[in-house]
């Protein structure tokens, strides 16, 4: 069908190819079998909107040489959650976070039995947390818990500032990275590893920020991707929670991930001398999360096809820069450290 919305977007400073797991239809051949395992492929539009999702392409693009077992379950959490991400919210942030506080316990201890049994999400969660601690160290367990905390915490904010009509541009930056799901991203990725980045080094202040720097740009391309998909969603919802809310144009949000790009290969170059080698691997994940993310975006039918039955409603037009657009802190307090 002919697109009923389409988007152009400035061009956009990208200065690392895209790179791609070699066993991609692996990954998705079993994230879509586990997926159908657990009754969320029952219809036609349902099995859609999951293959739409192309998680195995988005894990494959952020960790294109990791091992296909170890990366599996990340592939099968990124079905299972944009799934949950479409569940309509009742407005109730208290309710997100009644569910966060058991999802959070149930990966802490997969037998706790804290999740509603009548839940459809209950059984896969409970199935990702027992294979993760078969599979993982004690270290990888306990950041997952964390981060998915950091998460479900963000979405409940999400839901109480759908309330309001306006919000400042500092404040959307510093929670649209955790309700954007970019730490327990990372941390999958991390999972995806058999050797563990110490302590030390995952959460001095230069490691913080580049993973804080990527977690933004990701979100920051995720709305300006998913603008058009916004747009449809707002004909029905027109309390939708998106950047539109900040005021920003667009050229304004590119020349602000912009910004955010350059620094971050400035500081990665700075920190990869001295990393150890699993740092180091943790580094080009990041890195390699810059580009996959932006371009897992343009191709997944999650946001050209906006409700699994209108394929090709939505066009999104980009163009990759060999040069940022802007350069420098933005002079917004919660990231301006990034340049310190």
């Amino acid at each position: 069908m002919s697109p009923t919305i389409t988007v152009q977007l400035p061009p956009m400073y990208f200065p690392a190819a895209l790179k791609t797991h070699p066993r991609i239809d692996v990954l998705e051949e079993r994230g879509l079998a586990w997926m159908a395992r657990y009754g969320f492929c029952a219809d036609p539009v349902q099995e859609t909107r999951v293959r739409d999702s192309r998680s195995a392409h988005f894990f494959g693009y952020l960790c294109p040489m990791a091992d296909v077992e170890r990366l599996q379950p990340a592939v099968d959490w990124a079905y299972l959650m944009f799934v949950f991400d479409d569940v309509p919210s009742d407005g109730d942030p208290g309710s997100m976070l009644d569910f966060a506080v058991r999802i959070v316990r149930t990966l802490e201890a997969p037998d706790a039995n804290v999740l509603p049994r009548d839940n459809p999400f209950t059984a896969p969660i409970t199935d990702l947390a027992a294979r993760v601690h078969r599979s993982c160290s004690p270290e990888h367990v306990r950041r997952l818990a964390d981060s998915h905390l950091k998460w479900l915490l963000g979405a409940a904010w999400e839901i109480s500032a759908a309330k309001r009509s306006e919000q400042s541009l500092n404040d959307y930056l510093s929670a649209r990275v955790m309700y954007a799901g970019a730490e327990p991203t990372f941390t999958w990725c991390q999972l995806s590893e058999a050797a563990v980045v110490s302590e030390r080094e995952i959460t001095s202040p230069r490691v913080r920020a580049l993973t804080e720097m990527t977690g933004v740009v990701a979100a920051i391309d995720n709305d300006l991707y998913s603008r058009g998909k916004d747009l449809w969603v707002m004909r029905s919802q027109p309390d939708f929670v998106g950047i539109h809310q900040t005021g920003l144009e667009l050229a304004e949000c590119v020349a602000l991930r912009d910004r955010i790009v350059a620094r971050f290969f400035e500081l990665r170059n700075e920190v990869l001398p001295t990393a150890s080698p699993p740092l180091a691997r943790y580094l080009h994940n990041l890195t390699c999360t810059l580009r996959g993310n932006f371009e897992w975006g343009l191709e997944t039918g999650r946001y050209s096809n906006p409700d699994g039955g209108h394929p090709g409603a939505i066009q999104t037009l980009a163009a990759v820069s060999d040069a940022p657009s802007a350069v420098g802190p933005p002079g917004l307090p919660s990231v301006d450290w990034w340049w310190r």
